[in-house]
């Protein structure tokens, strides 16, 4: 299930459609911070185009806005709840780049963690 894989990985940033959330083990709510949302775009394109460096400073960018985002008290299974919940509603399309974007965070964090 793709919530449990989700709940696996650190915290990052994924596009939905044209909503951003921070999702992972300690994180799920939406992100609505503009540099941190522009940070994906450049994430993206710089990935898409092979910019070893720039890919790397735009991942490590990712990693530290979802750790600044955190939530104290920590709430696993309110996390899940929510995880489950924003996955439930999301069409056949979204899931497909949801999952290509995950795919992507595990491979970038074999090189850049």
């Amino acid at each position: 299930m793709l919530s449990e894989r989700i709940l696996k990985l650190p915290g990052f940033i994924y596009q939905i459609g044209n909503t951003y959330y921070y999702l992972g083990k300690w994180i799920c709510k939406e992100c609505t911070d503009q540099d941190a949302t522009d940070c994906v775009t450049m994430y993206q394109m710089c990935r898409d185009n092979g910019e070893e460096p720039e890919t790397n400073t735009y991942f490590q960018k990712l990693r530290a806005f979802s750790d600044f985002a955190l939530e104290v008290p920590y709430n696993p299974d309110k996390i899940a709840a929510d995880m489950t919940e924003i996955l439930r509603n999301l069409s056949e399309a979204q899931l497909t780049k949801l999952t290509e974007q995950i795919e992507h965070l595990e491979e970038d964090i074999k090189k850049y963690s």
